[in-house]
């Protein structure tokens, strides 16, 4: 199978299709990244993108690979759903505005003929194009019938300046604020968390920090539990920093200094936690639940007798009434499973992995009448065929 590397269509794939970590973190984490013109999440956007890591994943047959390009996209819960049709329609008008009116030349360029976009390069684009079709795949994000975008980690992150930080931890994740597709049992609440103090160095030593962190270790993991000093840098005396995060603040004003207060160590430290984020936890995290779900699947559905006995047993099915989206899975149901598996293995790099689950799924799919699910399995099958044959 080829490597959709090659192709444009494969780049833009691979840019978007890329594991989610959902962020929970309290007011005066936000407090505290503010002072710099920054979210928290802004604060770590520019260091969610490796090009140069070298991580080694086994295959569910035990052949060795390494990984050595990797993404994280990171979304506060509240952000974790699907928007309305109304709004995204709206939000893709605006769009096209704002393209039109920064060239509108460029805009008025007859729009790419597929076959083109298979071998152009993104840089020979319109730029219309690529920003418009950057914003029609979030309008499609957080379905409850593709894995893609279902949070694979949980960062939960607390100030060390909240009162009583442990129970904070808890709280974070017990609340009404998460996100639907937890909720409505779409998705397996069970997922790798990771503990964050934020220690903001303007504040005074960091003395108390480590207390906490010493304690947050004997409570939820020595492994899972890290603490982050910012906001270190004097008043006019460091390297300013800013074009760091220019790209992912497109509201900032030309005169705001975004990560006034973050010095070079500072960087430093957000680089490496989210470096050994993605390489010591999520990475395996994913390659072992890829190895169970697969032991899963192997002794339910893969097989010539599971397949014969699964096909019976769904044969009932068929005189079953049409419902519009087809039957409810819950995260336990094993058709839930196999869209885990083959995602999780798309976005591992692992293709002939994803590809046969998607085939085995789209069966499954079709025999329920799940016609919305049917359609997202042929649409990864039909994708597979057009950038990988």
């Amino acid at each position: 199978m080829a490597d959709p590397v090659n192709s444009f269509l494969g780049k833009m794939l691979l840019e978007e299709i890329t594991p989610v970590v959902m962020v929970l973190r309290t007011p005066l984490v936000e407090e505290a990244c503010l002072k710099n013109g920054l979210t928290f999440v802004q604060m770590l956007q520019p260091f969610c993108v490796f090009n140069n890591i070298d991580v080694p994943v086994r295959t569910v047959s035990d052949q060795p690979y390494r990984l050595h390009k990797f993404k994280l996209r990171l979304f506060y819960a509240s952000e974790i759903k699907q928007p309305n049709v109304e709004a995204a329609e709206e939000r893709l008008k605006q769009v096209i505005t704002h393209t039109a009116e920064k060239d509108l030349s460029d805009l008025h360029a007859d729009p790419p003929q597929l076959d083109d976009l298979l071998a152009l390069n993104s840089e020979l684009l319109p730029l219309w194009f690529k920003i418009f079709n950057k914003e029609l795949i979030q309008t499609l994000s957080f379905s409850e019938h593709e894995a893609f975008d279902h949070p694979v980690a949980c960062l939960l992150v607390v100030s060390s300046k909240d009162e009583q930080p442990i129970n904070k931890f808890v709280d974070l994740f017990n609340t009404n604020q998460l996100p639907s597709l937890l909720n409505d049992g779409v998705m397996d609440p069970k997922i790798l968390k990771h503990y964050l103090l934020i220690h903001d160095n303007q504040d005074g030593s960091s003395e108390k920090a480590t207390n906490v962190l010493t304690e947050m270790r004997s409570t939820f993991g020595m492994n899972e539990c890290r603490l982050l000093c910012i906001n270190s840098a004097k008043d006019g005396s460091e390297e300013r920093i800013g074009s760091l995060w220019t790209p992912y603040k497109t509201d900032a004003s030309p005169s705001q200094d975004l990560g006034c207060l973050l010095n070079v160590n500072d960087v430093s430290e957000v680089k490496d936690l989210m470096q050994d984020l993605s390489s010591k936890h999520i990475i395996p995290h994913m390659e072992q639940k890829i190895r169970v779900l697969n032991q899963q699947v192997s002794a339910t559905r893969k097989g010539f007798r599971n397949q014969i006995r699964n096909l019976w047993w769904r044969k009932g099915k068929e005189e079953t009434p049409d419902a519009h989206n087809g039957p409810m899975y819950t995260f336990s149901s094993i058709e839930s499973q196999i869209r885990v598996l083959g995602d999780y293995a798309f976005m591992l790099r692992d293709y002939e992995l994803a590809l046969s689950n998607y085939r085995l799924l789209s069966t499954d799919y079709k025999i329920d009448k799940a016609w919305k699910r049917y359609a997202g399995a042929q649409v990864s099958l039909n994708v597979f065929h057009t950038f990988c044959s």
